[in-house]
């Protein structure tokens, strides 16, 4: 369910009125001359997450966003008891462009405190990597908010707005603070005479598995990476930005990432070149999966364009 709150001018009220009234939305509340920036009456819906769709339609047609025309705010209620609303506990889930725009951008921005956290997870994953410690690095893919900004750019590419610059930009924030986390974790270990090179001979799992698994490209990499794209676009598009924590275990993008300068700091090129060309693979996977959902829920006509 979604409460919308549109402003019109009042010119124009009473028709626009008319036409969402024929959607049969849950509720309809008028205020007029409520708003004064900018001017026009406050009409407010509440309507069904399927009827999203066509209010956006019928404002496109009322000069949605544009001067003199429809202005529009969109919220989820914590809780709604009426009679009309007794359907609704087994809604589907739907958001417009401008919601999950709105939402990836506050989930993806790399403030100072989510940069930190992803210089964190490369300090982490490093340690965990040196150790043979799978549950750390696990958990260094868990707190990585590293996911997002990949999403946003494509997003922004899909739909020709600026939001794929703050996606990259965002992008190389996130990973450049993974890759000195990474270094940090490399230097340290070194202090202590462990290194990439030692494999985690000290692990309760066999010495190299972890930095064999994370610099090979496999088929069953591909296939888990992919598929991890494709659910990770999908819970984006659902607004569900909270559970790619998951996505981002199935993926080894903080891994192989964190692989590469500490293969460097160890004076082993060649490995590095390796976890490189397994971290690019990740992107792509990303990227290709991302982009395959929201091309989809393009074509499932919740851009209103087409109509």
């Amino acid at each position: 369910m979604r409460i919308i709150d549109l402003t019109v001018p009042a010119t124009r009220t009473d028709e626009f009125v008319a036409d969402l009234s024929a959607l049969e939305p849950l509720a309809v509340r008028l205020q007029r001359g409520a708003s004064l920036i900018p001017r026009g009456d406050v009409v407010t819906l509440e309507v069904r997450n399927e009827q999203l769709g066509e209010v956006m339609r019928i404002a496109d047609r009322y000069g949605l966003g544009e001067t003199d025309g429809v202005s529009m705010s969109t919220s989820v209620p914590l809780s709604v008891v009426a009679p009309s609303h007794r359907a609704l506990t087994r809604e589907i889930g739907a958001t417009t462009w401008e919601e999950l725009e709105l939402s990836i951008g506050e989930d993806s921005t790399m403030t100072l405190d989510r940069t930190v956290v992803m210089l964190i997870a490369g300090v982490v994953a490093g340690v965990g990597i040196l150790t043979g410690a799978l549950h750390v690095v696990i958990g260094a893919m868990v707190i990585a908010p590293g996911f997002q900004p990949f999403a946003r750019f494509v997003l922004g590419v899909i739909n020709s707005s600026g939001a794929w610059k703050g996606g990259l930009i965002d992008t190389a924030r996130a990973y450049g603070a993974l890759l000195v986390g990474a270094t940090a974790a490399a230097l340290i270990g070194g202090a202590f005479g462990a290194g990439v090179q030692h494999g985690g001979e000290d692990s309760y799992l066999a010495a190299g598995s972890l930095i064999d698994y994370w610099t090979t490209i496999t088929w069953g990499g591909l296939v888990v990476g992919g598929a991890a794209a494709v659910c990770g676009g999908i819970l984006i598009s659902l607004n569900r930005t909270v559970l790619t924590a998951g996505v981002m275990v199935a993926l080894a993008l903080v891994p192989t990432a964190t692989m590469v300068p500490m293969a460097l700091v160890a004076g082993d090129p060649t490995l590095a070149a390796s976890a490189g060309l397994r971290f690019l693979a990740e992107i792509v996977l990303v990227l290709a999966g991302t982009t395959a959902v929201f091309l989809f829920k393009r074509r499932r006509d919740r851009r209103r364009s087409s109509a």
